[in-house]
């Protein structure tokens, strides 16, 4: 298979792991909170564009010979006030997943670990490190901050290279090419990482397997960037995203990489109990 194909292939097997009786609960959780998070965040935001907009258009109405413009202007207010909208949807739908990321790090944690114990013992993994909830939930967010870090030094340099490229006339038409492949190997980093921190890797090593398959890496997460930027479908492709990261991982990152396919097979035979190593205290 073509690294696209191949990359396509992890994205189509999550989806149908995620529909299991054993993970599907481990996805709703984290749907459910994307959904209030960005309705709430959209309905405010909007309402309080919208309403600034009406404040400032409020005088707008003619008199005199002039009032039969009255509805025009009508409609033209309120087209604003559509676009207002559908432009914060489409904004929103593009920035929502990065500032997500962090609060939701350890539910995606629970994912991957619930995804681990279906996939990895059929696979000759032994069991997952035993840990408290307090110091998984400490681990994943601790985890997030580091890939944000790492994601801020490499993201200011190179916006402003893309800046630089974008007032060059011709070779502007890489810039965003440039950037978007990059935000592709990015969040594959960010999602595959998941399934090695479940692993206790290091961010370090983890690295440096994932730049030994970097056109796969990168075509995976491309694909995923792409559907992140589609309204309503960025609410539910982040679940998604970490079970095909975790699938990556054990077949592709991890030292003992092994076909997953006996493992779907087995998984979606009955649910079976977390059982990632996590205990309440």
């Amino acid at each position: 298979m073509t690294p696209f194909t191949e990359a396509f292939s992890y994205l189509r097997r999550a989806a149908a792991l995620a529909r299991t009786r054993a993970v599907s609960p481990w996805v709703i959780v984290p749907i459910l909170f994307n959904s209030i998070l960005f309705g709430g965040a959209y309905w405010f935001t909007g309402s309080w564009l919208t309403g600034l907009l009406g404040s400032l258009t409020a005088g707008w109405a003619l008199e005199g010979w002039l009032a039969f413009l009255n509805p025009a202007i009508s409609l033209v207010t309120g087209l604003l006030q559509l676009l207002v909208w559908l432009l914060l949807l489409a904004l929103l739908a593009m920035v929502f997943t990065n500032v997500v990321q962090l609060l939701a790090a350890p539910f995606m944690g629970f994912l991957a670990a619930q995804v681990d114990n279906q996939l990895a013992p059929p696979l000759g993994f032994p069991p997952q490190p035993e840990e408290s909830i307090r110091s998984m939930i400490w681990r994943t967010v601790r985890r997030e901050l580091r890939k944000t870090g790492y994601w801020l030094l490499r993201a200011v340099p190179l916006l402003v290279l893309v800046t630089l490229l974008s007032l060059v006339p011709v070779i502007n038409l890489l810039a965003p090419a440039i950037w978007f492949i990059w935000s592709g190997w990015m969040i594959a980093i960010q999602y595959i990482d998941y399934g090695a921190d479940t692993r206790l890797v290091s961010f370090d090593e983890m690295l440096a397997r994932l730049r030994e398959q970097r056109i796969l890496v990168t075509s995976l997460g491309c694909l995923i960037l792409g559907l992140t930027m589609l309204p309503l479908v960025n609410l539910v492709i982040m679940p998604v995203a970490v079970i095909a990261g975790t699938l990556f991982w054990l077949e592709k990152g991890s030292a003992r990489p092994a076909p997953v396919g006996e493992a779907l097979a087995t998984s979606s035979a009955a649910p079976r109990p977390l059982r990632s190593g996590v205990r309440a205290r």
